[in-house]
């Protein structure tokens, strides 16, 4: 993030602060939260979809899954839940380490618990230390496809290792294909680019901004603008991705976190996500589970349904660092 942009972004952060004060002192009223919660029913399926309020198990009963587990935490921590709230999924996710099985997995705990607020756990410290390990001083992640490499460019930006950050983030630009557009693995001629990838990716390198030499940041602009071109051109019927020849609701869910990130007109694909909410849970079905709804599915529409972005999100931490 630029300098201007940041003291741009605080001076916004204090008239906020101000007009809080303002309503309170005149009207009696609360000050309104950062973010608001326009899906509450939505979130409150996905927390009551953790089993024994710990983890998350999308794919097999008892299963946990520590990376939605953790997209969970971070999602519903964002839109205001508390300790009270997700004290125990923290709890599991910190007594559980070992499913950090992969650096994106570490990186993914790290960017949480800067996001929950539990940094400085000691083994948030000890994931932080072996992720750094793992990444070479030109930015190069070992074995890591392009969605972990998003992960670990915001737990490095969360946890402040911007020289380190900066080469992830340069790296990643590296790693988009000549469309724009993101796959999986670079290069993979078995897979196309795909919507959510393209878009965890875009956020990455926009939140990365500022951290760089003024040629890094003209290299990271033109990426962004050529992966939001991309996703521009790749939207069906001007509201939403497919992927396997279905609807792709993850994808179409990170996409419009791009396109608000971006300043791009969003209107279309919102609706089209907030029309698949379920009227009997609030969650949201996906192509392969029928008509019931998917938590996965669910658990990656929560920040978009309330458009907030992982760009926000990095705000939202940035903020709490600076009191």
């Amino acid at each position: 993030m630029s300098t201007k942009t940041k003291e741009v972004r605080r001076f916004a952060l204090f008239i906020a602060a101000i007009t809080s004060i303002s309503v309170a002192l005149t009207g009696c009223s609360s000050p309104a939260p950062q973010v608001l919660d326009k899906n509450p029913e939505t979130s409150k399926f996905v927390l009551n979809a953790f089993q024994g309020g710990q983890f998350l198990d999308p794919f097999e009963d008892g299963k946990a899954d520590m990376g939605l587990t953790l997209e969970g935490i971070t999602s519903l921590s964002t839109l205001g839940y508390g300790e009270a709230d997700l004290g125990n999924a923290i709890n599991w996710a910190k007594s559980n380490t070992e499913l950090l099985t992969s650096t994106g997995l570490k990186a993914h705990y790290v960017f949480t618990s800067y996001v929950a607020g539990f940094s400085e756990d000691p083994s948030v410290v000890a994931q932080l230390q072996i992720m750094k390990d793992a990444i070479a001083a030109d930015g190069t992640v070992k074995d890591t496809n392009n969605y972990s490499y998003a992960y670990v460019l915001f737990a490095l930006l969360a946890s402040e290792k911007n020289d380190l950050a900066n080469q992830v983030a340069l790296k990643m630009i590296n790693n988009a294909e000549i469309s724009g557009g993101y796959k999986y693995t670079k290069g993979d001629t078995t897979s196309s680019e795909s919507a959510d990838v393209t878009s965890m990716s875009l956020m990455a390198i926009q939140a990365s901004l500022g951290i760089g030499t003024e040629e890094d940041e003209t290299a990271k602009q033109f990426s962004i603008e050529k992966s939001r071109n991309w996703l521009l051109k790749n939207l069906i019927d001007d509201d939403h991705f497919e992927a396997w020849e279905n609807v792709d609701i993850a994808g179409t869910s990170f996409g419009i976190m791009a396109l608000i990130s971006t300043n791009q007109d969003s209107t279309k694909p919102e609706a089209w996500l907030a029309a698949r909410v379920s009227q009997e849970d609030s969650g949201i079905p996906s192509p392969y589970s029928g008509e019931a709804s998917d938590v996965f599915t669910t658990v990656q529409s929560l920040l978009p349904l309330s458009r907030v972005t992982f760009v926000d999100v990095m705000d939202k931490v940035e903020a709490g660092r600076n009191g």
